[in-house]
């Protein structure tokens, strides 16, 4: 009777130590120095129902489903831009619309608004077509197909193809989530992207969290830029990120950077 007392005990403190963290809030503060140019820059996205974590503080499904208002702004010595939004999931349907401002400090400024419409075939797999209307340019439509495979209760790899109407653009992006157990995780994400009249490129990141508090990161790309940096939350609510970038080839190109979130 006490040995099974104890692997009770034992059930119930696992499951307490694994149970998701909860948020509807989500919001970010951050500012880049690099050589010529200081950027500051503000985001904020409110869910309207919980947004459950996958174990670290700031990893969440692949997919989202839940319905959504955001807004952000950045501005650097060069210029400044403004977004609003939100997304709406109604059964299989979701919807959403974006207003950009486009601000530069040269006396020009252009507005942005994006329309979107997606349908999913089952929880997992989602299609969805934006229509982006830019001030005094051509409209586009872009198409973006997202796959969750969830491959056990926490482990997914998640994938992303997106085109334009004409096919000028084409890009597929990967996200592997995985946990190490004891408390480890490891992320892996990369971008291949192909365009006409302007050719290729790639990016490659991964995250290792020591726990799901703290964690370290790393980039790169192409064009040998990288980035390197680390993360701690000092509880659920409030983390900070900070890091270093560079470029192989052309050491002089330092960046340096950090990063806030409030999350509740």
């Amino acid at each position: 009777m006490k040995k099974l007392a104890v692997i009770i005990s034992s059930m119930l403190l696992s499951t307490a130590a694994t149970a998701a963290d909860n948020y509807q809030s989500v919001s970010h503060l951050g500012y880049m120095d690099t050589d010529g140019n200081d950027t500051v820059n503000v985001d904020s996205t409110y869910y309207f129902s919980p947004k459950a974590t996958l174990g670290p503080y700031d990893q969440f499904e692949y997919i989202n489903k839940q319905s959504n208002v955001y807004g952000a702004y950045s501005d650097d010595d060069f210029s400044d831009v403004a977004t609003i939004g939100g997304e709406y999931f109604v059964q299989d349907f979701v919807l959403g619309a974006e207003y950009n401002n486009y601000d530069s400090d040269f006396d020009s400024s252009t507005d942005v608004i994006k329309l979107s419409a997606g349908y999913f075939f089952n929880p997992n797999l989602v299609l969805k077509a934006t229509f982006i209307d830019v001030e005094d340019s051509e409209n586009v439509v872009m198409f973006d197909l997202a796959y969750n495979h969830q491959l056990n209760s926490t482990d997914y790899i998640g994938f992303t193809v997106t085109a334009d109407d004409e096919f000028d653009y084409r890009a597929v992006s990967a996200k592997y989530f995985m946990d190490l157990k004891q408390g480890n995780y490891l992320t892996v994400e990369g971008t291949v992207a192909d365009t006409d009249n302007a050719g290729s490129s790639w990016q490659l990141g991964s995250n290792y969290y020591f726990t799901k508090a703290t964690s370290a990161f790393v980039t790169f790309n192409k064009n040998d830029d990288y980035t390197v940096g680390a993360q701690h939350f000092f509880n659920k609510n409030v983390g900070l990120k900070a890091g270093y970038g560079n470029n192989w080839d052309d050491s002089g190109l330092d960046a340096y950077f950090a990063n806030v979130s409030l999350q509740f």
